[in-house]
């Protein structure tokens, strides 16, 4: 009994400053099981992350705080990620966390106050693709090039480096299944380019708002393009004033879609049958914060895959 409570505190009294910052390695053992919730998934990009909350084991009467949560990791790749908590009462807490191959961490919770306190859970990537240099300025941009495994017909295809990494892994599992290179059609997309898309898909009366993941940013374009429309402006300055929109939004931060910041890239679909498209999807799943959408049904088909 005395080795179980050893190495439970050593999941569990962590100093202050790691409380926190987020958490550490470790691991209960079954002699001295802790109370503990289901285990959850997390969400879409994150579905082999799992998240369970924790009541100290009554033994360790001395340890603090009272409520911790325990993470494992079902992906062969090392995680860095934050993780934000999310109590029932509205309360919120972040949590840093890296994680190798199929590890397990364990770290406190402050603002716990029962094993179903937890409401939900939002994790996001800690590399420089989501957290700015110390300078404040975002990780540079590098020219992704073909490779055994894939084929660049993107006119321009710029990503971080821990995105381009991303990809070719994803492009490696795709071709290690069927013997296929992956066939990367778009990427980095001017303003321009995205107000004509954005245009055809509207006229062509697709929900753009559904469709994209920042809602309040599609929306705005959206009624750019109603209201140029109510105006009985042509293509071409219906087009204008929905780009000088999405140049607005740039200039405050705000991208409508992750291409116009190098986060994103289109992946050709046309010629994949069934397996093919199994094998892509399997590849997207075993790489954390990568999400993939189906446009096969506009004018030019395609996979679509979001990046951290």
């Amino acid at each position: 009994m005395q080795g179980a409570k050893k190495a439970w505190s050593r999941a569990w009294a962590l100093p202050a400053a790691l409380f926190a910052l987020g958490l550490v390695s470790g691991e209960a053992s079954a002699g001295d099981a802790p109370h503990c919730s289901a285990w959850r998934a997390a969400g879409k990009g994150y579905e082999k992350l799992e998240l369970r909350t924790c009541a100290r084991p009554a033994s360790e009467e001395d340890a603090a705080p009272a409520y911790g949560v325990e993470l494992k990791s079902g992906y062969e790749v090392p995680l860095e990620v934050r993780v934000e908590l999310v109590m029932r009462d509205g309360t919120t807490e972040r949590l840093d966390v890296k994680l190798e191959r199929g590890d397990d961490a364990a770290g406190a919770c402050k603002a716990c106050r029962d094993v179903g306190d937890l409401k939900t859970f939002r994790v996001a990537t800690l590399d420089g693709a989501a957290e700015p240099g110390k300078d404040g300025a975002p990780e540079p941009l590098q020219k992704v090039a073909g490779t055994n495994q894939m084929e660049v017909l993107a006119r321009d295809l710029r990503l971080t480096d821990a995105n381009a990494k991303r990809l070719v892994r994803i492009a490696t599992r795709f071709h290690k299944a069927t013997k296929r290179r992956l066939v990367v059609t778009g990427g980095t997309r001017p303003p321009q380019r995205q107000a004509e898309l954005m245009y055809d898909k509207l006229k062509r009366g697709d929900d753009v708002v559904a469709l994209y993941e920042n809602k309040a940013a599609a929306t705005e374009v959206r009624n750019a393009y109603r209201e140029a429309l109510a105006r009985k402006e042509k293509r071409k300055a219906t087009i204008r004033v929905m780009r000088e929109v999405i140049d607005a939004q740039i200039g405050r931060g705000v991208y409508v879609s992750k291409h116009l910041k190098s986060g994103a890239v289109d992946v050709r679909s046309w010629s994949m049958d069934a397996a093919q498209e199994k094998a892509l999807r399997e590849a997207v799943k075993e790489e954390p914060g990568v999400t993939l959408m189906d446009e096969r049904d506009g004018p030019e088909p395609h996979f679509h895959l979001n990046l951290p």
